[in-house]
């Protein structure tokens, strides 16, 4: 433990000091109140976009068979209720065809909203990679946090920050990929490394094919970086173009490869030949120039 002082908030203590373990439930003590589903509305600030259907039935399984154990937390919107953490049990509850469901009323800023629903998804382990560097880049974006700030929100390092919101940048096809678990975020960020766009497509391509493992993966984008880059394409001039137009002319006529070489006012012209019986086609060609 460092000495530094951290401000006590019901953030800073996790989610369990704002949506306290209740057991057992009970409404007449004012902990919660049966709140009308219909009148709960969604999180706006909801980092997660993907629910497991299998995960959702089951809960819904359980919710019908020994109810909801523990109360969602809501904060009042007019004549709404907006979600603000169990978004899980609440999808699983309308599923479950239920009216009224147990709910915590707390008044909490837009910015406390989004950091709630943050910490309890990354603390119940439910977000996916993508989806939590997108809820850490809303925190920079639009509460003006810096990734210092995150970090000591979140209760992680700087650089793993720094690295979530890296994967921000990766093309399409592998971002895709990562939501659908056939990649992890080490082989992700591995890709990173790769390069230019191309070059991660091209060695994402190598590791879906080839089910590498990260380390390999690794050692993939290693090769790939170590690659000499092609040599630069010298620029089409006039000059070269003519020159170009000259030599396709004459390998026409003499049925032979002819090159030029011209630095300024100097340079040579080579022909080629492949077997004797040219050689002495070109020497006669030339003879008759003469």
């Amino acid at each position: 433990m460092t000495g530094k002082k951290v401000r006590k908030t019901g953030l800073g203590r996790g989610i369990s000091a704002l949506i306290p373990d209740i057991e057992p439930m009970d409404e007449k003590a004012g902990s919660f109140f049966m709140c009308d589903i219909e009148n709960i509305v969604p999180n706006r600030f909801q980092p997660r976009t993907i629910f497991s259907e299998e995960d959702l039935e089951n809960l819904k399984n359980s919710i019908i068979e020994q109810g909801i154990l523990q109360p969602v937390l809501v904060r009042q919107q007019n004549d709404k209720y907006e979600l603000i953490a169990g978004e899980r049990r609440y999808r699983a509850a309308q599923r479950a065809n239920l009216t009224r469901i147990p709910a915590i009323i707390r008044e909490l800023s837009d910015e406390q909203v989004l950091e709630v629903s943050i910490i309890e998804n990354i603390q119940r382990a439910n977000l996916n990679p993508l989806e939590e560097a997108e809820a850490y880049h809303r925190l920079i974006t639009e509460f003006k946090y810096t990734q210092e700030m995150v970090a000591q929100k979140i209760g992680k390092n700087r650089s793993t920050i720094t690295n979530f919101l890296r994967l921000r940048k990766l093309p399409e096809v592998i971002s895709q990929s990562l939501s659908k678990n056939q990649i992890s975020m080490g082989h992700a960020r591995a890709l990173l490394g790769a390069g230019a766009q191309p070059l991660q497509i091209k060695a994402w391509e190598t590791v879906i094919s080839k089910d590498l493992s990260v380390r390999a993966t690794e050692q993939l984008v290693k090769k790939i970086k170590e690659k000499p880059d092609a040599p630069e394409k010298k620029p089409v001039t006039p000059e070269t173009e003519a020159l170009e137009s000259i030599c396709n002319n004459l390998t026409q006529k003499i049925q032979s490869s002819v090159k030029i070489k011209k630095k300024g006012n100097r340079g040579k012209l080579e022909i080629s030949f492949k077997n004797e019986q040219e050689f002495q086609k070109l020497i006669q060609l030339l003879d008759n120039i003469s």
